[in-house]
């Protein structure tokens, strides 16, 4: 491929002004919201700065429910090689990397996945997001990554920064000036960057209840120091003069001597808390609303049903679904990439697409219930499904093979034994 130098530098240039437009959603999420430069301040009065941020928590919920519990993987056609290569290589990093990977996405409303060989000849991802990546797709329907810029330091007291340009068969190293260093050749069928969204707009949640969460700070903000300012509240002396020597006297002794007819008391004002708490509750629910979250705090009555509770986490479902399915869109380029790579050494091709994925949304669950269940679908769906409906197995196939062995370790079956030995027959 003809390295195209306008292109890398019109591509570099758009990163540059996406550092800019998407700073602020990392400064939300980090809780350095508007509110510290914008908050109106008083001479001489509180002016503290109290901050909610319902982004942060937002996400970090929905990423924990999404995939709190493992990914399960199966083979469409029953390749156990297939799912025990993916366990081999994923099993250490991929865990946390799917969660960095959805909570970047979220947090910018996309981030990209950059797929790498390690040093010991392993397959590897890491997360890369707006503020260090640009990627730039086909305008066509199949959106294929043409090019990727990743700009980075090689360490944190590094000065200069670094820019690799990712293009189908190459890794372009320039400097900050964009001059050419070197250029390394990468195994890869294509571009080894994928973008997962968080929503098929790539919008972040931040667009819709950063004026909510704005005006609740604001006003958390001012009823925080209405309070502090009456408790400073000022000494009302009617009918006699004091002196500001004899009001230091007085803060020390607690004791103020007036004379005939005089009055000392306070002079508060009289603050409107249930307007409010009002205006508080009104924000914070539009907050929720905006974000299809609950309140986890709120009191329920005793007598609600399993069905009604969960009915009230609906709108969260639906949004931690379609964060699932782009996440799992994802995934799928990855183990392309990952086949493809492992193809090249194998004498027996691995089809990716016959790969499925299951997401267990980690919620509490009732295992009696979730038992009594599977018992009575033996003999209806295979073994393999039936044990990922568990939360707590994290490879089904994995698990089946253990089970086998342990029986076959206690001498209680063949070691020729199918899964009607295994788990009773399903006529």
């Amino acid at each position: 491929m003809a390295i195209d130098l306008e292109l890398i530098r019109k591509c570099y240039q758009q990163l540059k002004q996406n550092q800019i437009k998407y700073a602020v959603y990392q400064r939300y999420y980090d809780g350095k919201h508007d509110i510290f430069n914008s908050y109106a301040m008083n001479d001489g009065r509180s002016n503290m700065k109290v901050v909610v941020n319902y982004f942060k928590k937002f996400i970090n919920d929905e990423i924990a429910y999404s995939i709190g519990n493992p990914i399960n993987y199966f083979s469409s056609v029953g390749d156990d090689s297939a799912i025990h290569n993916i366990d081999l290589n994923f099993s250490s990093w991929v865990k946390p990397h799917d969660q960095q990977l959805l909570k970047e996405a979220d947090i910018f409303g996309e981030a990209y996945e950059i797929e790498y060989i390690n040093q010991d000849g392993e397959f590897r991802c890491s997360v890369l997001n707006p503020l260090n990546c640009f990627v730039l797709e086909s305008g066509d329907a199949e959106k294929k990554v043409i090019m990727a810029v990743h700009e980075y330091r090689d360490n944190i007291f590094s000065k200069e920064k670094k820019i690799d340009v990712y293009v189908d068969n190459l890794i372009l190293h320039f400097d900050q000036s964009l001059t050419l260093l070197g250029e390394d050749e990468h195994l890869f069928p294509s571009v080894p960057i994928i973008v997962c969204r968080s929503n098929p707009e790539g919008k972040s949640m931040l667009d819709d209840i950063k004026s909510e969460n704005d005006a609740l700070n604001t006003n958390l903000s001012d009823a925080t120091n209405e309070s502090s300012d009456f408790r400073r509240a000022m000494l009302k002396v009617s009918g006699a003069s004091i002196e500001e020597e004899d009001v230091l006297k007085m803060k020390k002794s607690g004791v103020v001597i007036v004379p005939q007819g005089g009055d000392v008391d306070y002079l508060i004002k009289n603050i409107n808390d249930t307007f409010t708490q009002n205006l508080l509750n009104k924000h914070e629910a539009n907050i929720y609303k905006m974000a299809s979250h609950i309140d986890t705090n709120e009191k329920l009555q005793s007598n609600t049903s399993g069905v009604a509770l969960r009915s009230r986490l609906i709108s969260l479902e639906n949004k931690c679904i379609l964060l699932e399915s782009m996440l799992e869109i994802a995934i799928k380029q990855r183990l392309k990439n990952f086949f493809f790579i492992q193809n090249l050494k194998s004498t027996t091709p691995i089809d990716y697409r016959t790969i499925k994925m299951k997401f267990t949304p980690n919620i509490p669950s009732d295992l009696t219930a979730t038992s009594d269940a599977i018992s009575k679908l033996i003999g209806v769906v295979s073994q393999e499904t039936l044990l990922s409906l568990l939360p707590f197995v994290e490879n089904p196939k994995i698990e089946m093979e253990k089970f086998k062995a342990e029986q076959q370790a206690n001498r209680l079956i063949p070691d020729n034994a199918n899964e009607d030995d295994l788990y009773g027959s399903q006529g």
